[in-house]
């Protein structure tokens, strides 16, 4: 299932390229998981949505489980240690949580001792965008690190996308000067807010249309720069 952004969307700085790439990769990975399965969202937000992802639209059994009380999970728990029984889950979701995690193997190891043989692990994690903390933010890693992580956790099948390359990086690194400069007095001269709104929507459309597809060609250059990772991954 692939959901394109709506034109309303690109001219919109309210929604990062970095969010689209997140949605889409949930929107194509969720219809191939089992109807009816139980599904952990480690680290989800049962109720204020950050994109237009929502696991609840699906036939599954979701339990929501966040160390936070003001995401409102089923459970509350640290995710380096879940308070759950060995192989009791189809499958586990970790959206843009374990950068901000300090010992993210552990959590990975936690999530392989919940799922069921053959479950599956769905990751979106960034890697060119601004630190955030949520409440802290403890790092960014490359393809081959979770590559080898998961592998040595005894996780198989092990695909990895890039989320985006350099336009992607460029025009949400606009975007964000772009929010950044709507706090100051001197940039809001019409003209230039007019020329950077104008770069940004350029970069974003090329970004779309170079970079908009894990299918795309991948250049050595411009997949040099990712905003982040899609991860699939299943238990042995």
């Amino acid at each position: 299932m692939i959901v394109d952004i709506p034109e309303a969307l690109i001219r919109s700085l309210d929604y990062s390229l970095r969010r689209h790439f997140i949605d889409q990769f949930y929107f194509r990975q969720a219809p191939r998981l089992s109807p009816g399965g139980r599904v952990l969202d480690l680290g989800g937000n049962k109720s204020l949505k950050r994109g237009r992802f929502d696991l609840g639209q699906y036939d599954f059994q979701a339990c929501y489980a966040n160390l936070s009380a003001a995401k409102r999970p089923d459970v509350q728990a640290d995710a380096a240690l879940l308070p759950f029984k060995n192989k009791v889950f189809d499958a586990v979701i970790c959206a843009e949580l374990l950068e901000h995690l300090p010992r993210p193997r552990q959590v990975l190891k936690e999530v392989h001792r919940v799922l069921k043989p053959g479950g599956t692990l769905l990751i979106s994690a960034p890697f060119l965008i601004p630190i955030h903390g949520d409440p802290d933010d403890f790092g960014r890693y490359t393809d081959s690190y979770w590559r080898t992580t998961l592998d040595s956790l005894g996780f198989q099948q092990i695909a990895i996308e890039l989320q985006g390359g350099f336009f992607s990086v460029l025009s949400d690194m606009l975007r964000d000067l772009m929010l950044h400069w709507g706090t100051l007095a001197w940039p809001r001269r019409g003209s230039l807010r007019g020329m950077l709104l104008r770069l940004i929507f350029w970069s974003r459309r090329q970004a779309l249309k170079r970079e908009g597809s894990p299918q795309a060609p991948k250049d050595d250059f411009y997949y040099k720069y990712t905003t982040g990772f899609g991860i699939l991954a299943l238990k042995k």
